[in-house]
């Protein structure tokens, strides 16, 4: 049921304005099993794919953002964090099959995103990541592994460019 709820969500979300409507989005997306903190602001086009997922309050996500979760692997984004347009958190992945079939057996691995961070558009975020609190994310960045506070990270795979205040 829940999963239903959750389709009719993200369907519905489709429809509205793409940057307004952002009470509606949280009342669809809470009675769909999200948690949802105050004041999120939810761009249409947006997707939460399964309802394991968390976002704190007063934090934006961009249009066209997917968040893929799974039973065993959460999405949890912190206070007051900015996402950019075209972001994808992916907790999913595999191990490394033979070579009938290189894609193993699947697993899921959390990701995590403390209060406060910037993830520029179409960065992608993979299982298993804990991104610190103040971190930017510059646009396009493939991060693979954690993130430490207050810093840039950039590039194929995400790498550290600097330290922030």
């Amino acid at each position: 049921m829940q999963s239903a709820l959750l389709h009719f969500a993200n369907i519905i979300s489709a429809l509205l304005p793409q940057s307004r409507a952002f009470a509606a989005r949280r009342v669809l997306y809470r009675l769909a099993g999200v948690k949802l903190e105050s004041n999120v602001r939810l761009n249409g086009g947006s997707v939460i794919q399964y309802p394991n997922v968390f976002i704190g309050s007063n934090t934006w996500i961009g249009r066209g953002t997917e968040i893929v979760s799974t039973p065993s692997a959460s999405v949890r984004i912190g206070d007051r964090c900015d996402v950019s347009q075209g972001v994808l958190f992916i907790v999913g992945s595999h191990t490394v099959g033979t070579r009938e079939r290189r894609a193993g057996s699947g697993e899921s691995r959390p990701i995590t995103v403390g209060p406060g961070t910037w993830i520029g558009a179409r960065a992608t975020v993979l299982g298993g990541v804990s991104i610190g609190s103040g971190v930017i994310v510059a646009a396009g960045a493939l991060v693979r592994e954690d993130v430490p506070d207050n810093v840039v990270v950039a590039g194929v795979p995400a790498k550290l460019v600097r330290e922030l205040n």
